[in-house]
């Protein structure tokens, strides 16, 4: 692992304060990126996303795209493979129990050997009883450290490869790490972005993949019975692309050959998007 802190540092020389603000109150704001064949996959989109969750905190990142971008590749080339990257920001100024006011931001950039495990025998979800904070309390592009929806859907989990996860007027949001998509009668439905969804990068990927193909695609909202009405079933997120589901909640079954075909597709399709490699 290599740590970025204004310079590189091996994992044994880096360490974080027990007086640290982030770890005493929060607003740790962070963003994870992969390369392909040494490539960072769509850094510009994530940096773009990096900078929407800072400003919610009144944080203004100085660094242009560029410079990050810079960083990273001087990382991969340190590390020698592909990797998984963990961005994260640092709050700055006068924060403690009494308030929160941020004027500057530490930037750390983890950089590890990219560790993909093979999928399960069975890629199985199920709903969670968590609901998704509402967009008025917390919006939902912002990606913080300790959201407290998404820990505690998390600890749900059991077997289950991910949760879905519903808004407060039952609507069908996304996972706890991915997007949802489902398929029916040959259409591509997927929650929209008014859902109360993250916008994920790699979910706008598969839309755009989808509509090459000549797919039908809806983003619209989506009710939990659709669910189960569905032929298949699949998520996206950022280390493993396409994830076809097998079962919902051990009480329903799903065709894969969608998912599996857009599996087949998906990097020679990202690969061929210019904008996924600036």
């Amino acid at each position: 692992m290599l740590i970025w802190k204004g310079r590189w540092l091996e994992k044994h020389e880096a360490y974080i304060s027990l007086e640290e603000p982030c770890l005493l109150y929060g607003g740790l704001v962070y963003e994870t990126l992969r390369t392909y064949n040494r490539k960072l996959f769509a850094g510009k989109y994530h940096f773009d996303r990096l900078k929407a969750s800072a400003g919610c905190l009144h944080i203004k990142i100085d660094m242009d795209y560029e410079n990050f971008r810079k960083i990273i590749s001087e990382g991969v080339e340190k590390v020698n493979c592909d990797v998984s990257v963990r961005i994260m920001l640092l709050p700055r100024g006068n924060i403690s129990a009494f308030g929160f006011e941020t004027k500057s931001y530490e930037l750390i950039i983890f950089l590890e050997k990219l560790n993909i495990s093979k999928f399960p025998e069975k890629v199985k979800v199920s709903l969670s009883k968590v609901r998704k904070i509402d967009d008025l309390a917390t919006p939902a592009y912002l990606k913080i450290a300790g959201r407290t929806d998404i820990l505690l859907a998390k600890m749900e989990k059991g077997d289950a490869y991910d949760v879905i996860m519903l808004g407060s007027k039952g609507q069908v949001c996304e996972g706890t790490f991915s997007n949802v998509f489902l398929v029916k009668n040959n259409t591509v439905v997927t929650p929209s972005l008014d859902s109360g969804i993250l916008p994920g990068i790699t979910r706008k990927n598969v839309i755009d993949l989808c509509k090459s193909l000549g797919i039908t695609v809806e983003e619209r909202w989506v009710e939990p019975i659709e669910l189960c009405d569905a032929d298949e079933l699949f998520l996206t997120h950022t280390s493993r692309g396409v994830v076809p589901v097998d079962e919902l909640s051990s009480c329903k079954t799903y065709s894969k050959s969608v998912g599996r075909f857009l599996v087949s597709k998906f990097e020679e399709y990202i690969g061929s998007i210019e904008e996924n490699w600036l």
